[in-house]
C-alpha cells in the first residue's frame, strides 16, 4: 500500500510540475492533453511492474502460512494478489474519480506550482475527460501487453536446447517431457486476468462506455491464445474435482456490487448531470444548458491576491477579477458556499440513494425470477431422489422378510416319547427344501407387494 501510495504521489508531482513547464512554452494550450497521456503511460509502466513484485510477496505470504490443503493456499494466494493487483491498478483512476480537486477553497488557497503549498487541479472542464483518458490508456494498455508477455513465456518456456544431432529422430514422449507444468498457479494467473478487466468493465464503465467492447475484442484474443498455449506448450494437467470456481465466485460478487456503488458516484459526483440536471430545473426552466458555464462559475476579486500576495505570475494586468469553478459568494473574507451548492449535493445524495436502491432491487427481483437450476431440472432431481429412496426402503423391507422366513422355518424341539411324534413329518419339516420353499413363498409375496409399489411411482413423462 506504501509503495502504490508513493507512486501515486510522484505521479502527481510530475503532473504538476510538467504543468508548471508546459505553461511557459509555446504547447500551453495542448498541455492539459499531454500531462494527461504522458501521465497514464507512466502509471500503466509503474503498475505493470509493481504488479510482478506484488505477485512475489502474495506467494512468500501464503507460503508462511502453511496451509494443509491445496485448496485453502489457492484461495489465500488467490485473494492476497487480488487485493495487491486492485490497489495497483486502481488507485489512479479512484484518485481522479473521487479526490482531485476536491479539498481546494478558492483561488488564493491554490498555492504557486513551484512552492510546496500547490494542489493539483481539475481540468476547467471537470476531471471526467481526464478519468476517461486515464482508464482507457491503462485497460487496453494492460490487456495489450499482458498478451505479449503471455506469448512470449510460452514460447520461451517450452524451448529446450538438446545437444544431438538434427538427423536423430526424437520420440514424441521426448517432447512432451519437455513442456512447462501446469500447476494449481496457472489456473490463478488466468483467473486474475478476468478478474481484473471485470473490474474494469464494471467499476468504471460510466467513464468509459465502450470498454465492454474492448473486453470482448480481448478475449476473443485470449481465447486462441489460451487454446494454442494449454494444447502445445503445456503439460497434460491432472484433473480434480470442484464444485465451483472457489473464492473467484466471491471476489466477482463483491465487485459487482461495488460497482454500483462507484458507477453512482461517478455520475453523481465526477460528472455533470447533477448539475446540469439542476441547472433545466432552476434555471432554465427545462428548455436547455444555454448560459449553463456562467452559472457553474463564482468570481473570485483580485484584490484579495494582492493581499495574500498570490497573484500568479504572468496574469494580465487591469482585472478585478477572475472566474473559478465553485459555487461560492463573490464577497470575502470565508467565499461559503451558495444555496446552489447544498442544494445540489442534497440532489447528489439522493441520487446516489436511489440509484444503488433500484439497481440492487433489479438485481434480487431477477435472481428470484431466474434460479440457478430450472425448475424442470429440480423435478427431475426430485424425482430421481424419490426414486432411490423408495428402492433403498423396498431392499431393507425385503431383507426383514427374508430374515422373518428363516427365524419362522425354525422348528420347536419335539418330544420324541410322545405318542403323536411322527419322525418321517419332523425330518421334513426340517429339510432344506423346506426352508426354501417357505423363501420362496416369501419372495413371491415380497415380488408382488414390490409390483404394486412400482405401480403406484410417479413416471418421468408424468413431470412437466
Amino acid at each position: 500500500m506504501a509503495i502504490v501510495c508513493t507512486t501515486l504521489f510522484a505521479t502527481i508531482v510530475y503532473r504538476v510540475q510538467m504543468d508548471y513547464i508546459l505553461k511557459q512554452t509555446s504547447a500551453k494550450e495542448y498541455s492539459s492533453i499531454i500531462i494527461t497521456v504522458t501521465s497514464a503511460v507512466m502509471n500503466l509502466i509503474c503498475s505493470l511492474i509493481l504488479s510482478q513484485f506484488y505477485y512475489w510477496v502474495a506467494r512468500r505470504l501464503t507460503d508462511l502460512e502453511l496451509h494443509k490443503y491445496q485448496s485453502k493456499y489457492d484461495d489465500s494466494l488467490a485473494i492476497k494478489i487480488y487485493l495487491f493487483q486492485f490497489v495497483n491498478f486502481y488507485s489512479s483512476l479512484f484518485y481522479i474519480a473521487f479526490f482531485k480537486g476536491r479539498f481546494d477553497e478558492y483561488p488564493s488557497k491554490y498555492g504557486e506550482p513551484s512552492s510546496k503549498d500547490f494542489t493539483e487541479q481539475c481540468d476547467p472542464a471537470g476531471c471526467f475527460v481526464e478519468l476517461s483518458i486515464q482508464f482507457l490508456i491503462i485497460m487496453t494498455g494492460k490487456q495489450i501487453i499482458n498478451n505479449l508477455i503471455e506469448f512470449l513465456f510460452a514460447m520461451c518456456g517450452a524451448c529446450v536446447c538438446r545437444n544431438r544431432d538434427k538427423n536423430t529422430k526424437i520420440e514424441q514422449w521426448e517432447i512432451d517431457k519437455d513442456l512447462n507444468n501446469f500447476e494449481s498457479t496457472t489456473l490463478i494467473d488466468e483467473y486474475l486476468e478476468l478478474v481484473i478487466q471485470f473490474g474494469f468493465v464494471t467499476l468504471f464503465v460510466v467513464a468509459f462506455p465502450l470498454a465492454p467492447l474492448f473486453a470482448l475484442i480481448n478475449n476473443l484474443i485470449e481465447v486462441r491464445l489460451d487454446a494454442w498455449k494449454f494444447l502445445s506448450k503445456y503439460k497434460r494437467p491432472i484433473p480434480h474435482k470442484a464444485s465451483d470456481i472457489g473464492i473467484w465466485s466471491d471476489i466477482i460478487s463483491a465487485v459487482s456490487f461495488l460497482a454500483v456503488l462507484t458507477n453512482a458516484v461517478v455520475i453523481a459526483w465526477t460528472s455533470d448531470f447533477i448539475p446540469q440536471m439542476a441547472y433545466r430545473a432552476l434555471q432554465s426552466g427545462g428548455t436547455g444548458l444555454n448560459g449553463y458555464v456562467n452559472w457553474t462559475l463564482s468570481s473570485f476579486p483580485i484584490a484579495d491576491y494582492n493581499q495574500t500576495g498570490t497573484m500568479p505570475s504572468g496574469a494580465p494586468s487591469g482585472l478585478t477579477y477572475c472566474r473559478y469553478r465553485d459555487f461560492r459568494e463573490s464577497t470575502g473574507p470565508s467565499y461559503s458556499h451558495t444555496s446552489v451548492y447544498w442544494n445540489i449535493t442534497a440532489a447528489r445524495l439522493v441520487f446516489i440513494i436511489l440509484f444503488e436502491h433500484i439497481i440492487f432491487i433489479f438485481i434480487y427481483l431477477m435472481q428470484w425470477l431466474v434460479p440457478d437450476v430450472p425448475k424442470t431440472i429440480q423435478d427431475k432431481i426430485a424425482h430421481e431422489r424419490y426414486i432411490d429412496q423408495r428402492e433403498r426402503w423396498a431392499s431393507k423391507t425385503y431383507e426383514e422378510n427374508i430374515q422373518r422366513s428363516i427365524h419362522s422355518s425354525q422348528v420347536t424341539p419335539i418330544n420324541v416319547n410322545s405318542p403323536n411324534y411322527d419322525a418321517k413329518s419332523s425330518l421334513n419339516i426340517k429339510s432344506p427344501i423346506n426352508i426354501k420353499s417357505s423363501v420362496n413363498v416369501k419372495s413371491s409375496t415380497r415380488q408382488s407387494k414390490q409390483k404394486t409399489i412400482f405401480q403406484t411411482r410417479v413416471s418421468p413423462a408424468d413431470i412437466p
